[in-house]
C-alpha cells in the first residue's frame, strides 16, 4: 500500500471511531434515561445495569456504523482540503479517484464485519437484553424460532406464527393449558386472535380438552378468550425478537410462514435487509466522497454534520416508504429493500463522475 492510500486509510479509521463512539455514547444516553426509572423502581443493581446497556453496543454499532462512515468520509477528504493536499495531489499528477479507492474498499470491508456482527454478535447479545428483562422486569419468558414464537404463560405455554402489533393481531396461535407437574389439560387453536375489551380473543377457536384417562374432546368455539396472555404491550419484545435470528433461520421460518398460508412480506423484507443494509456503509463512503470534494475547503466539523444529517434522513425515508409499500404487498420484498441501496449507489456514483481530477 502507498504512503498516500496508508495515510488516507488512517484518517478515515481514526475519524470512524470517534464518530461510531459518539454516535454511540449519545444513543446509550437516551437508553439509559428512558429506562432509569424501570431499573430503580425494580431495584436493579448497578452491575447488572451497566452489563444491560454493554449488551445493548453491538446492535447500536450496526445501526450507527453507516452514518459515522459517512461523517468520518466527510471529515477526512474536508480536512486534506482544508490543508490543501488535495490541490497539491492534483498538482503532482496523481489521479484523484485512484487515490481514494482505499476508501471504497474499507467501505465493502466494514460492510462485511457489519454483516458478521449481526449474524454471531448481536442475536447472543440482544438474548442477554431480554434475559435482563424477564429477570428484573419480571417480562414473560418468550424465544422466537423457525417455529414461530413461544411464550410462558401464568396457564401454560403460547405459540404464535405471526404478530401485527400496529393492528394487535395474533396470527396462527396455539395455546397449550398446563397443570403441574406438567400434564396438558388443554389445547386451544385458533387461526387469529385480536385485542378486544382489554382481553385477547379468537373470532373461532378450536378447543381440545384432555382428560387424565387420555380422551380428548374438542368443541369449535366463537370469541374465545385467550387466558394470562400478556396484553400488546407485553408483546412487543416479542415480536421484534424474530429480528434477532440470523440469515438462514429467518430464511427457515419464512419458509415456514409460505408453507402455513400465511403472509411473510416483512419478514422477506428484513431477511434481504440483513445485507442490504449493512452494504449502505459501503454506499455512505462512496456518496460522501463527491459531497465533500464538492465542500472542498468549506468542509468544517458543522458542514459534515449537517450533509450527514441531510443524506442519512433521505435514506431512511426512502428506506421507511419502500418498507411500508413492500409489506403492504403492492412491490415485491426484495424490490422493496434493494431499492434504497440502488438509489443511494446510482446518486453517488453518478456524482462521482462528475468529480474533476
Amino acid at each position: 500500500m502507498k504512503t498516500l492510500e496508508r495515510y488516507i486509510l488512517t484518517e478515515f479509521a481514526k475519524l470512524l471511531v470517534m464518530a461510531v463512539a459518539a454516535f454511540c455514547v449519545l444513543f446509550l444516553m437516551i437508553d439509559v434515561f428512558e429506562s432509569m426509572d424501570s431499573l430503580m423502581r425494580h431495584n436493579v443493581p448497578v452491575i447488572p445495569s451497566l452489563l444491560f446497556f454493554a449488551y445493548k453496543i453491538p446492535f447500536i454499532l450496526g445501526q450507527t456504523s453507516p452514518v459515522a462512515a459517512l461523517l468520518a468520509t466527510l471529515l477526512t477528504l474536508g480536512g486534506l482540503s482544508r490543508h490543501g493536499e488535495i490541490t497539491a495531489l492534483k498538482s503532482g499528477g496523481v489521479r484523484l479517484l485512484r487515490a481514494l479507492v482505499p476508501l471504497l474498499v474499507a467501505g465493502i470491508a466494514l460492510s462485511a464485519a457489519v454483516i458478521i456482527m449481526n449474524e454471531t454478535v448481536v442475536p447472543a447479545a440482544q438474548r442477554n437484553v431480554d434475559l435482563f428483562k424477564r429477570q428484573w422486569f419480571g417480562m414473560q419468558g418468550q424465544g422466537f424460532g423457525s417455529a414461530g414464537m413461544w411464550m410462558r404463560t401464568d396457564r401454560g405455554i403460547l405459540n404464535v406464527r405471526q404478530m401485527d402489533m400496529k393492528s394487535n393481531v395474533l396470527s396462527g396461535v396455539t395455546l397449550y393449558i398446563v397443570e403441574k407437574p406438567f400434564n396438558v389439560t388443554a389445547r386451544i387453536n385458533a387461526r387469529e386472535a385480536a385485542w378486544t375489551g382489554g382481553a385477547w380473543k379468537a373470532p373461532s377457536a378450536e378447543v381440545w380438552r384432555f382428560s387424565p384417562s387420555g380422551a380428548a374432546e374438542m368443541k369449535v368455539e366463537k370469541d374465545w378468550p385467550l387466558p394470562d396472555v400478556a396484553p400488546p404491550e407485553g408483546l412487543v419484545t416479542a415480536e421484534s425478537a424474530y429480528k434477532n435470528m440470523g440469515i438462514f433461520e429467518l430464511n427457515n421460518y419464512i419458509k415456514t410462514l409460505v408453507a402455513e398460508g400465511y403472509n411473510a412480506a416483512r419478514f422477506k423484507i428484513d431477511l434481504y435487509g440483513k445485507i442490504t443494509f449493512p452494504l449502505v456503509n459501503f454506499i455512505m463512503i462512496l456518496v460522501g466522497i463527491p459531497f465533500a470534494l464538492k465542500t472542498g475547503r468549506h468542509g468544517g466539523i458543522a458542514v459534515g454534520i449537517g450533509i450527514s444529517i441531510i443524506v442519512a434522513f433521505s435514506f431512511w425515508v426512502v428506506f421507511a416508504v419502500m418498507r411500508s409499500v413492500g409489506v403492504s404487498g403492492a412491490i415485491p420484498p426484495l424490490v422493496a429493500a434493494v431499492f434504497p441501496d440502488v438509489l443511494f449507489f446510482a446518486a453517488g456514483a453518478l456524482m462521482l463522475g462528475y468529480v474533476k481530477e
